[in-house]
């Protein structure tokens, strides 16, 4: 399993499913981003955070997230 999740692509495909089908929610994959960003690139898990589809999908996931909370603060303010 490492050896296909270790291919670029893959792991951001299973990610992103993951996020798809609302099995993991976006605070979930920060924090394990964040986790992984602290092992560096040497380990297995941490590689594969570094690896630029992951880095790819993990800021499209932030703009994404910060638009959601900019367009649910506007409905709040005009009540």
């Amino acid at each position: 399993a490492a050896d296909v999740l270790g291919k670029e692509p893959t792991f951001r495909f299973v990610l992103q499913t993951l996020h798809d089908k609302e099995i993991v929610n976006e605070v979930a994959i920060f924090e394990w981003a964040e986790e992984r960003k602290e092992e560096g690139k040497d380990g297995s898990r941490g590689a594969l955070f570094w690896q630029q589809p992951t880095q790819d999908f993990l800021e499209w996931l932030e703009e994404s997230s910060d638009e959601d909370s900019s367009d649910g603060s506007d409905e709040e303010d005009s009540d």
